[in-house]
């Protein structure tokens, strides 16, 4: 239930950091009692999506053949033989690499120049010990220079040839995989080294076929009915805004400015799911003609493509947020209420006119999607409804082709807050090390203070959601849920709550938990729901991945979404 003061805390996948927000709500609306939820008259067939995980080269995801795509930003070093150097391992000086329009570094300083480097190296799989496939892999590259390996890869020069290594590695030491050009171009021709790509050996059959991602991931995956690409489009403080500048199939790695569309669209279409992109919150209206032009063209005819406008725009965590505030009181004033969130129902409303406008006749394959702070009940008014564009003469945000409702569905928070770290804490000397009482509250919401976010209480916001929804006669999706239980405010510092709380998410328990979860959602009339995220490593900051490595066979949650998702196809 709401409260005069109320903070939140959302998952940025961003090293899976998890940050606390505080906001305070100026509208509350009556819940039905947690203890006893009533039954909602909407009806509805839910589905199941899932949120990917960001591209990184720590990622347990694996999601491409290529394995150079998820791989790190270039490391400037230098050896100790260098002038002036101390065999640094990040001289940090990567604003002084002379890059090619794709990433690939054109040329190296000379040891008596001013740049202190003279060598670069990327990493591949860092610290994911056993979560890789170890063996043979082929490294494919153009141009002239000498790259050499190390951490898990030894190099076998016997079986390497010019433009192709052989590398033998070895993951349970969990350095990943090193490689280092220390020279580049020696003749200064320009062909210096480049389109590197790093293929498991049996793989390669299919990768010469032109296939782009990991038949294990898609395997992973193909039982859901949606992807949310938010993280691999690196929406939370996107930088992206001219069309020029987006990310290229072309480049070095995804890791560093997102995923290109036609990968994600390749994707979507191998899967047969439906694409759910969030468009950067300085995109210019031409950013996203031609971003729904290459999706019209390229999307498989039989998919819906949705479309959403950032992410969290009301979540100080984000610099979006700061950003359509300063843009809200620069168009309409400081005094005017929510104005930020009236900002964002405005750009939504425009770029839905946008995309649904370039599908043309076929603009019903086109979902737009408006969310808002589940727990900040009224605020979805000031988006929807957005008074100030209005009285600039247009229709109300809602009615500009807005066809879903969008809101989060977790569960858990109340766990890792400060004020119930002690209480909690307490139930590690249980016989059963504390379980059943989470497991318990988790249900109900009734062994600790002010709770929030049992699956009961979720339950009363999904009614409430699915009334402003029906009232505005939108569907009502989730663009984010799942279990969220995590220590914050420094409680994540807590080393016996973190491994409770990693122990909690493998318990079998969980299974239900997430029965009940999505059992509830689809009681109160939602529709499609997505999972954050599939794949990740659990830790201090979180165990927000379905799967913890994609060798995983199962686990409680990741069975949960696949029951629900293929009894609800």
């Amino acid at each position: 239930m709401p409260l005069n003061k109320q903070t939140v805390v959302t998952a940025s996948t961003e090293k899976n950091v998890v940050t606390t927000v505080t906001t305070t709500p100026t509208e509350t609306v009556a819940t039905t009692d947690k203890a006893s939820p009533k039954k909602s008259v909407v009806t509805s067939t839910p589905a199941l999506g899932i949120g990917l995980n960001g591209i990184a080269d720590w990622s347990t995801q694996l999601p491409f053949l290529d394995a150079f795509k998820s791989s790190r930003q270039w490391i400037t070093q230098c050896v100790k033989t260098d002038p002036g150097c101390n065999g640094e391992w990040d001289t940090n000086e990567y604003n002084l690499l002379n890059l090619d329009k794709d990433g690939w570094v054109k040329s190296l300083p000379a040891p008596s120049e001013t740049p202190k480097y003279t060598r670069v190296s990327t990493l591949l799989y860092r610290e994911i010990p056993g979560h890789y496939p170890s063996g043979k892999y082929i490294v494919f590259y153009e141009g002239e220079g000498t790259i050499s390996y190390g951490f898990d890869a030894q190099q076998d020069k016997a079986a390497s040839t010019a433009g192709r290594d052989v590398i033998n590695v070895n993951s349970k030491g969990g350095g990943g995989i090193l490689i280092t050009i220390t020279s580049t171009d020696p003749k200064k021709t320009g062909n210096y080294i480049r389109n590197i790509r790093v293929v498991r050996a049996e793989n390669l059959p299919l990768y010469t076929k032109g296939e782009i991602f990991n038949p294990t991931f898609i395997n992973k995956i193909k039982n859901f009915r949606a992807f949310r690409f938010m993280d691999w489009m690196q929406t939370n403080g996107s930088k992206q805004k001219e069309w020029f500048s987006r990310p290229k199939t072309t480049a070095a790695s995804y890791a560093l400015k997102g995923v290109p569309v036609e990968v994600m669209i390749a994707l979507a279409n191998k899967a047969n799911a439906e694409p759910w992109f969030n468009m950067p919150h300085m995109a210019t209206d031409e950013y996203m003609a031609k971003f729904a032009q290459i999706v019209k063209k390229k999307l498989k005819s039989n998919l819906k493509a949705y479309v959403e406008f950032s992410n969290e725009v009301w979540n100080g965590q984000f610099p979006q947020a700061d950003y359509a505030l300063q843009q809200g009181q620069a168009r309409w004033g400081k005094d005017k209420e929510h104005v930020q969130m009236q900002w964002y129902g405005m750009r939504t409303a425009q770029m839905c006119d946008i995309w649904k406008n370039t599908f043309g006749k076929q603009n019903k394959r086109v979902v737009c999607v408006m969310g808002t702070h589940t727990g900040w009940q009224g605020l979805e008014n000031a988006a929807l409804d957005c008074q100030s564009w209005v009285g600039e003469g247009n229709k109300p945000c809602y009615q500009h082709g807005i066809d879903a409702y969008a809101i989060a569905g977790y569960f858990g928070r109340d766990l890792g807050t400060p004020e119930n770290s002690q209480k909690v804490e307490s139930w590690l000397n249980d016989s059963d090390g504390g379980f059943g009482k989470a497991i318990q509250h988790l249900k109900t919401g009734k062994l600790l203070e002010k709770s929030q976010d049992s699956l009961v209480d979720n339950y009363n916001s999904f009614i409430y959601h699915a009334k402003v929804a029906r009232k505005k006669g939108l569907k009502l999706v989730a663009y984010e849920g799942g279990q969220h239980i995590v220590g914050h405010s420094g409680v994540e510092n807590n080393e016996k709550l973190t491994n409770f709380f990693i122990e909690l998410n493998r318990h079998p328990a969980m299974y239900d938990l997430y029965s009940q979860l999505l059992n509830s959602w689809q009681k109160a009339g939602g529709g499609l729901f997505m999972h954050f995220v599939d794949i990740g490593s659990p830790s201090k900051w979180g165990s927000w991945g379905a799967l913890e490595y994609l060798e995983q066979k199962s686990s409680p949650k990741y069975k949960a979404l696949i029951d629900f998702s293929q009894n609800h196809s």
